[in-house]
Formats: structure tokens, C-alpha cells, sequence
């Protein structure tokens, strides 16, 4: 029986969702026990165990201490979601000033204590392995699961967007529907769930960051500005769900 640790620092709590999702699957209970999970056991103390997932960007002097903490006390540690690979939507605050906005939504700013710019998981800590997606597939964990506990590992696949469409026979919505979309330049892993609905790709699973470059990045901004998306709008998009990589668009 694998003993699992769930951590959640600034985040959605999207991916918790789909955490759950998969370790109340039945053939995952099975193997896995959660000995640390806020949202769902009743213990408020860490413990040792034999893997963690850790979901969400490190905003602070605590969580980064509880990050610490939680790697201390496992032998593997997942990295769940965008915001624990690349620093999720809390990172748009990068390069602006948070006071104003914190005084007029919080009664005591003063007692707020946030760092200026988001850490990602391995920034702080060593990381086993990640799992991308905002949020994370359930699917995409249970797989995990069930290859981790017999002793593998799932298979990485590097590919964008664009091969997901491909393979469920989607028309481009780029170059047939004139849509704005990231996918050439985004992670695959998402199904492609928004072309299949006629939608470009937002980025949300994080740059394509294995062999895209600035010239990539160039070619994909100065196609879609010929189609209307504003460049600040691109540039939010590039910095909210690839802050990790930002220099590259650059």
C-alpha cells in the first residue's frame, strides 16, 4: 500500500478536483492510501509517505516551508498543474503592483505576505515528475497511479495541440476558422478540448517548451495580430500559463 501526500499552495484548486477524482477510484484505493489531503482527511500534520503531488505556485515564505516539509518527508514527488510547472495565472501580478488592487479587496493588506514574483515547484525542490494541465487531467493521474504502482512510469509524449487535432480528425481553427489559437506552440495532453468545440487553444497546458524558440514564438504573435488578437493579449496569455519560459517571448 502506497502512502500519498496532496499539498495544495496558490492555485484554483482545479487540479484538487481531479486528485480526488483519482484516488477515489476504486482500483487506486486498492494501492493507495492518503495519509495528508486539507480538503478531504481529517490530519493536519505531515507524516512520511511514499509520494506526493503538489498542486499550485509558491506564493510565500510558508508554503514554500511546507513544500520543503512535504519533500522531506517522500520519496517521489509530482508536480500537478500548470501553476506548479509554470506559475498559473498568479504570475500575471509579475512586473505590476499587487497594492492597489489588495487595498481595495482586503481589509488588512498589511498582513498580506506574498512574494513579487511566483515560484514554480522546482525552483524550490527536486521534482520527480509533472503532470501538466489547468487543470490537470483525473485521467492523466490515474494513469499515474496505476503504472507507478507497478513500478513504471507513464510514457511522455512532447507534441502540441495541433497533433491532438489531427488524430480526432479536427479542422484547424487557425487556418480553416480564422480563429486565434496557441496550439502550434502549447503542450499537448488536453484532448484539444476547446478546437473540438470551435475554439482556439488558449495555452492553458503551458508553452511547448522542449523546441519552441523565439522565432516560434515571433511567427505564431505576428499571425495572429494579422488577425486581430492585440498583442498585449497575447503576450498575457504567453505569461499566464508559461511564465517559466516568458523570457523566450521576449
Amino acid at each position: 500500500m502506497f502512502r500519498v501526500i496532496v499539498a495544495k499552495l496558490t492555485s484554483c484548486s482545479g487540479c484538487l478536483n481531479e486528485l480526488l477524482y483519482a484516488l477515489t477510484m476504486s482500483d487506486i484505493r486498492v494501492n493507495y492510501v492518503v495519509e495528508y489531503f486539507t480538503e478531504i482527511v481529517d490530519k493536519d500534520k505531515l507524516t512520511s509517505a511514499d509520494i506526493a503531488f503538489i498542486e499550485g505556485s509558491v506564493s510565500n515564505t510558508s508554503q514554500e516551508e511546507l513544500l520543503r516539509a512535504v519533500r522531506s518527508r517522500v520519496e517521489f514527488l509530482v508536480a500537478v498543474g500548470t501553476c506548479a510547472l509554470y506559475g498559473g495565472v498568479q504570475s500575471l501580478k509579475v512586473h505590476s503592483s499587487v497594492n492597489s488592487s489588495t487595498s481595495l479587496t482586503t481589509p488588512g493588506p498589511h498582513s498580506l505576505e506574498f512574494y513579487d514574483e511566483v515560484k514554480t515547484i522546482d525552483s524550490v525542490v527536486k521534482v520527480d515528475f509533472a503532470i501538466p494541465g489547468c487543470p490537470v487531467s483525473g485521467d492523466a493521474v490515474v494513469s499515474f497511479l496505476r503504472k507507478f504502482a507497478l513500478g513504471g512510469l507513464p510514457v511522455a509524449i512532447y507534441e502540441s495541440v495541433c497533433s491532438e487535432c489531427k488524430r480526432r480528425g479536427l479542422t484547424c481553427v487557425l487556418v480553416t476558422g480564422k480563429e486565434p489559437c496557441l496550439g502550434p506552440i502549447t503542450l499537448s495532453g488536453c484532448g484539444a478540448i476547446c478546437p473540438a468545440f470551435s475554439r482556439g487553444c488558449y495555452g492553458c497546458y503551458g508553452l511547448k517548451f522542449f523546441d519552441t524558440n523565439r522565432e516560434g514564438i515571433r511567427a505564431i504573435r505576428e499571425r495572429l495580430k494579422a488577425m486581430g488578437l492585440d498583442e498585449r493579449d497575447f503576450k498575457i496569455l504567453i505569461q499566464a500559463y508559461s511564465f517559466k519560459f516568458h523570457s523566450k517571448c521576449e
